[in-house]
């Protein structure tokens, strides 16, 4: 019998002895057996070459990273190191990696499990990895092909994180981490804030018995500049705007149009909390048992503090200017008597992992050995504090009732532009207003005297997901001659049950569009000069607005709270609901869904050698069978009605007692894979590989409830709906690729991938209506009131239509206006995930790794290029299918490792991609961005190594806009960041 054979590097080895945890079958490192010395090697270019070997050892296509040291992993987020490798993306959250994109297919399609064993997530599946320090992981690997005895769940890939244990490195061995970080964006909090870390692992009882505890403290602050248009709205009708100067120039056959939906800018003063630990037992009963006991626990905490300002529209009703250019987008409106607001607000939120494992490893004898795995794992995020979000809106926009008319301000006109987008790709959109004072006459600023309070509201969500696995693995092994050199089956039994809870205050009237200025005191506002906010934006510097006004969040949250009809009668509206009990609080649970989701599985491996042409051929075959049952059950409290609040601000009127739903679902499959790697000649190595895999449906959307999301604003009406029967993404994967080994950590691969993927899951929007919910803005009384006002030469703005209409129905203004019988049913956006169609993904993955031998210097460099039918037509207007997070990719990095001295400079690129569709099921896109990253370690001595670390160090932008440039959505300016540390090893 010919096996294939591979001199395993003392750097190999370093990793398998020191740092590697995972004890599972399918672990690279129990792959080799020899008995050689053990000869520690750091560094980031000991982690290159270490990683390479993995790689090289690997049956089907598999990348991996390792740890330069213990406790030092490459990057301080796993995120940021995996997107070095070829074929992975980052998905962003607040300036830091969160999830992964593989091979185009989006962090939805890659199952993330710890040593083996599946992650709990909230809601969706895909783990965010913003969520793990780096310090407790010993490596990662990302399997592009899958095999019968890997989990399921990747198409794009299963990545799996490494983390120690002590009886695979006996002895003792320490490290402890200091690390001061310092963001360049940060305004408020300390200018530096810290991070502790420590590992300790160490064996007793002629190392029998081991213990490592790991654990780290994480603090950042940072500040996060955005500026956004809430929404692009298809076809608005301005034709009723009286003396409307419309320059048309659209092209579009269709003639469809897209009319922007208020703009602004944001100011959002963010700390993170992320606090992380791990306790290991292990204890060798004898020399054939091992059982291993663990606890892992991960909690970050999220504060964010917000100033949001700008202006907000009435959807075409009062337009005083626009212009359409040839894509049928309105690149400059000004309406009369829109809205001038800003908006404070603290979004607090928790996300809390927990796992308890047991592990029983038994060499039966020679030949046979068993494996059984079990966790109890938790995963749950909800809001802290007041809330996930809660926002107080202050300014306002009209006299109303003044006490003091002289004080009253409102914008005359507001403007939204955003023509310099279409020539230039890294702008923001310009907005500004008029002010005009309480007797119409122009006011240059806004003043503490202009400044009262208009209404706030605060959610409060819970999601968690309990999940329970069980895992027996068995593994036989030919010590004799034949071509079946091993044999491996198991099964499995993972159980998932997943609540989710939604509760939301409504408004909370402070004022509405009525006078309340005078109940605030002047001095308690400031004004705050924005020149410099979102200068890394090219024509940042033309902003019209070059300030805002703000105040103390808690002290404006307390005259919330207090101001009411007792000081203000006649003034404000008839209070908040009773549900808050006075208290600025989310009310009542609305919903409460619940998904029970179980998978047996059952699966069966072979793996072969032959040999072809003096040359070692290896062949794994294997079968996985998988059974899921569906239960979803919840609670839900329909809207019966919406009521006309004011101006454009709308509420839901919800049934008084809940409602039950409930679906079931299940699905079977049966998943072959095959794997062939063959060494053509010396060092170059052929790999093919089929398989067929499968992704579940998102586990929120199994529910069986309805939701309804927000406020229903005109052109904001959405709806979702949850479905029980969605059956799994399930993928035909075919692999080619060739990888030469020239030299030490030096490489260079090719590889060909080919995705079949059926019954994609697609979020369909159509629009509906929903029995009992009548839309009065559409309906006769608005008609008339917009005639009226016509007529009599007053622009019909949304306050004046809601005005016009407690008129003619002897109302006093500001009263809320129900619909009835002869208005029409209201539309809605509804959204539901249905399976609809199979698609082909395809691409190429190239890579190189270069040392220049002894000089200490190397390069890596890769890319990726994936294409397939899965693209967006941004043309169409009717819904379609594309797949989300689709791009190339590329990466480049530069290092010098010698004498102690650690140095890398990492360039990585992602081009534009699809990230998402809105409420009119129009394609978002999220544009091409690169990031230069930098590390510096200087190993001072046998056990002290400090070191620098430079994030985004251009301070790059991001920008994500609906259909075209020109439809911009949102942008983020956040500035680099920046570590300095010291790291000891005992």
């Amino acid at each position: 019998m010919t096996t294939k054979q591979f001199n395993k590097s003392m750097l190999a080895t370093s990793l398998s002895l020191i740092l590697a945890g995972n004890l599972a079958p399918y672990a690279m490192a129990q792959e080799q057996q020899e008995k050689i010395e053990v000869i520690e090697v750091t560094g980031i270019k000991g982690s290159l070459i270490k990683s390479m070997d993995v790689k090289r050892s690997a049956t089907g296509v598999v990348d991996a990273i390792t740890a330069e040291d213990i406790g030092k992993f490459p990057d301080s987020n796993l995120a940021e190191s995996l997107q070095r490798i070829t074929g992975v993306s980052i998905d962003r959250s607040n300036n830091e990696g969160s999830k992964v994109t593989v091979r185009g297919m989006g962090p939805e399609f890659n199952l993330v499990t710890l040593n083996g064993r599946q992650l709990p997530t909230v809601g969706g599946r895909s783990f965010d990895f913003a969520n793990i320090a780096t310090e407790g992981v010993s490596a990662v690997e990302i399997y592009k092909t899958t095999k019968a005895d890997l989990p399921s769940g990747g198409i794009g890939a299963t990545v799996n994180m490494l983390t120690a244990k002590p009886l695979t490195s006996p002895g003792l061995k320490a490290s402890l981490g200091v690390k001061g970080v310092l963001e360049t964006s940060n305004e408020e909090g300390d200018a530096i804030t810290p991070e502790v870390s420590g590992i300790y692992s160490n064996t007793f009882n002629d190392d029998k018995f081991g213990v490592l505890l790991s654990g780290s403290y994480q603090d950042r602050n940072n500040r996060e500049e955005k500026a956004a248009i809430d929404n692009w709205i298809p076809n608005v009708d301005i034709s009723a705007s009286p003396d409307l100067e419309l320059t048309d120039n659209n092209k579009r056959e269709d003639g469809a149009t897209w009319y922007p939906q208020n703009s602004g800018y944001s100011i959002n003063d963010n700390e993170r909390t992320r606090i992380n630990g791990q306790l290991v037992l292990q204890y060798a009963i004898n020399d054939d048992l091992t059982a291993t006991v663990d606890y892992t626990y991960s909690k970050l905490e999220f504060e964010s503090n917000r100033n949001a300002f700008g202006v907000w529209f009435n959807n075409g009703g009062n337009v005083k200017s626009a212009t359409i250019n040839e894509n049928g987008t309105y690149t400059n409106v000004a309406e009369i008597g829109g809205d001038y607001a800003t908006n404070l607000s603290r979004a607090q939120y928790e996300n809390e992992n927990k796992s308890l494992g047991f592990n029983l490893q038994w060499q039966a004898s020679d030949a046979l050995s068993f494996e059984f795995d079990a966790h109890d794992s938790r995963a749950t995020n909800e809001g802290a504090g007041l809330g996930n979000d809660a926002f107080l809106i202050i300014g306002n926009t009209s006299c109303g009732f003044c006490e003091d008319a002289g004080d009253a301000f409102g914008p005359n006109t507001a403007n939204i532009n955003v023509k310099t987008n279409m020539v230039d790709a890294n702008g923001i959109p310009l907005w500004g207003f008029d002010l005009i004072d309480g007797q119409g006459n122009p006011q240059d600023e806004l003043t503490g005297a202009d400044m009262g309070s208009l209404f706030g509201a605060v959610s409060q969500d819970m999601r968690e997901n309990d999940m329970t696995q069980f895992q027996l693995k068995g593994e036989w092994v030919n010590n004799d001659s034949g071509f079946v050199s091993k044999v491996s089956f198991g099964a499995s039994r993972t159980q998932m049950e997943f609540r989710e809870t939604k509760a939301y205050s409504q408004n909370l009237p402070a004022g509405w569009w009525t006078w309340s200025a005078v109940h605030f005191p002047d001095d308690m506002f400031s004004r705050v000069g924005i020149d410099g906010v979102l200068d890394g934006f090219s024509n940042a510097g033309s902003k019209p607005v070059d300030y805002y006004m703000t105040a103390d969040f808690d002290q404006v949250l307390h005259l919330f709270e207090t101001i009411d009809d007792t000081i203000a009668p006649d003034i404000y509206n008839d209070g908040w609901p009773e549900e808050v009990n006075g208290k600025f609080q989310a009310g009542p649970i609305d919903n409460d869904s619940r998904v029970k989701e179980t998978t047996t599985a059952l699966y069966t491996q072979v793996n072969m050698a032959f040999e072809v042409a003096d040359r070692p051929l290896n062949v794994v075959i294997g079968v996985r069978y998988e059974e899921t049952d569906v239960e979803s059950a919840g609670l839900e409290r329909p809207a019966v009605a919406m009521e006309w609040v004011n101006g454009n601000e709308w509420e839901y009127v919800y049934a008084s007692e809940q409602t039950f739903s409930s679906g079931t679902g299940e699905t079977e499959e049966f998943l072959p894979s095959i794997d062939i790697d063959y060494e053509i000649m010396d060092d170059v190595i052929a790999r093919a590989s089929y398989s067929r895999s499968l992704t579940r449906p998102p586990i929120d959307a199994l529910g069986s409830t309805k939701n309804f999301l927000g406020n229903p604003k005109v052109g904001q009406r959405k709806v979702s709906v949850g479905n029980p029967q969605l059956q799994p993404y399930v993928a035909d994967n075919y692999d080619v690729s060739f990888e030469y080994y020239y030299d030490q950590g030096s490489y260079v691969s090719i590889g060909y991938f080919n995705k079949k993927v059926d019954n994609f899951l697609v979020n369909v929007t159509t629009d509906e209506t929903i029995e009992g919910l009548r839309d009065v803005f559409i309906g006769p009384r608005a008609d008339e009131a917009r005639e009226q006002l016509i007529a009599e030469g007053i622009q019909p703005s949304d306050q004046a239509i809601h005005d016009r209409i407690n008129e003619n129905m002897g109302q006093e203004a500001g009263t809320r206006i129900g619909s009835n019988e002869n208005d029409p049913l209201a539309s809605f956006a509804v959204s539901r995930d249905v399976n609809l169609r199979a698609s082909r993904l395809y691409g190429w993955e190239l890579a190189i790794q270069h040392m220049f031998g002894e000089s200490g210097f190397g390069i890596q460099a890769n890319a990726t290029i994936v294409n397939g039918d899965v693209s967006v037509n941004r043309d169409i207007t009717t819904p379609q299918f594309a797949l989300v997070g689709m791009s190339d990719s590329a990466n480049l990095s530069a290092i010098y490792d010698k004498d102690g001295l650690s140095v890398r400079v990492s360039y990585n690129w992602r081009d534009e991609f699809l990230s998402d569709f809105d409420q009119h099921s129009s394609p978002v896109f999220t544009e091409a961005y690169s990031q230069i990253d930098l590390n510096v370690n200087y190993q001072v001595n046998e056990n002290l190594t400090i070191f620098f670390e430079g994030l985004n160090i251009t301070e790059e932008t991001q920008r994500v806009y609906v259909r075209y440039p020109e439809q911009f959505l949102n942008g983020a300016q956040y500035g680099a960041r920046y570590n300095l540390g010291a790291r000891y090893t005992f």
